[in-house]
């Protein structure tokens, strides 16, 4: 087992923020799968213990490179979201395989975190390759080109996503996905949304949660809600005024700003239950 001091960091709430989907929990350790590799970790006062992965691997993928309390300083507007900093802090954004997070979210359409991970367990198992760690068992993410059989994603319970994740198949690839690092955020926005059944919620969720791109701020019926109730008191507004809000008054670190709203969404939606 290896481990890294860290600081201002909350695995709880960075694994079950709904921005990634292959994690179990097994007593006080969790198990991640990513692509063909499975790590365990969990969190003890000041450190992340780990088996699977190395340090530089572990850091990278949790961000722990950040200047994380510049974020929060520079995302912090109003009562709001202070108050959600103060919920959740040490959520972090992961840095996600792109290919992964891009059929994730083709799966979140018109689906909730339950289904989405059936999917992905489903396509997993179907196109993937059985991988272990300590005893826990997982399948491999298929690699682009993999998923080429339609009836078999159809079988997956993906329902009217099955052509849109054939078509991703056939049309993406890692070089180009790589590639939309290096350009500028709309641009990379658009590209993406040249992909069937990717629109820009499913774009911008593939752009903050495996690119980089931390302006990016996915509009989902969650934050859309929130949004209209904190900032436009219950107003209804135009699609596009609500997709702009985000970057327009949380600046380049929007996306945390996102995620921070969208957890204090569903836990007063849980609050009310």
């Amino acid at each position: 087992m290896s481990k890294i001091i860290v600081k201002d960091f909350n695995l709880d709430h960075t694994l079950l923020c709904g921005q990634l989907f292959r994690v179990v929990k097994n007593k006080d350790w969790y198990y991640v799968t990513v692509r063909d590799r499975i790590f365990s970790v969990r969190q003890t006062s000041r450190h992340l213990e780990f088996h699977g992965v190395d340090k530089d691997f572990l850091e990278h993928y949790f961000a722990l490179d950040e200047p994380y309390s510049a974020i929060l300083t520079h995302i912090e507007k109003d009562t709001h979201i202070g108050n959600a900093i103060k919920r959740y802090h040490g959520m972090r954004i992961v840095r996600q395989d792109p290919w992964e997070c891009l059929i994730s979210f083709i799966c979140s359409s018109a689906a909730n975190i339950p289904k989405i991970q059936l999917n992905l367990t489903c396509l997993s198992q179907f196109f993937g390759k059985k991988i272990s760690l300590n005893g826990f068992g997982g399948y491999s993410f298929p690699n682009p080109g993999d998923l080429h059989d339609l009836e078999k994603i159809f079988q997956a319970k993906t329902g009217f996503r099955a052509r849109y994740i054939k078509a991703a198949n056939d049309l993406v690839t890692e070089s180009f996905l790589t590639s939309l690092k290096k350009i500028p955020y709309p641009e990379a926005k658009q590209m993406l949304k040249q992909i069937p059944g990717v629109g820009d919620k499913v774009a911008d969720c593939v752009l903050l949660f495996s690119l980089g791109f931390t302006e990016a701020f996915p509009l989902d019926t969650w934050i859309r809600k929130i949004i209209q109730k904190l900032y436009f008191k219950d107003k209804a507004m135009p699609e596009r005024k609500l997709r702009d809000f985000g970057l327009e008054y949380f600046g380049r670190y929007a996306g945390y700003a996102q995620q921070f709203l969208y957890m204090l969404a569903r836990e007063s939606v849980s609050d009310k239950k």
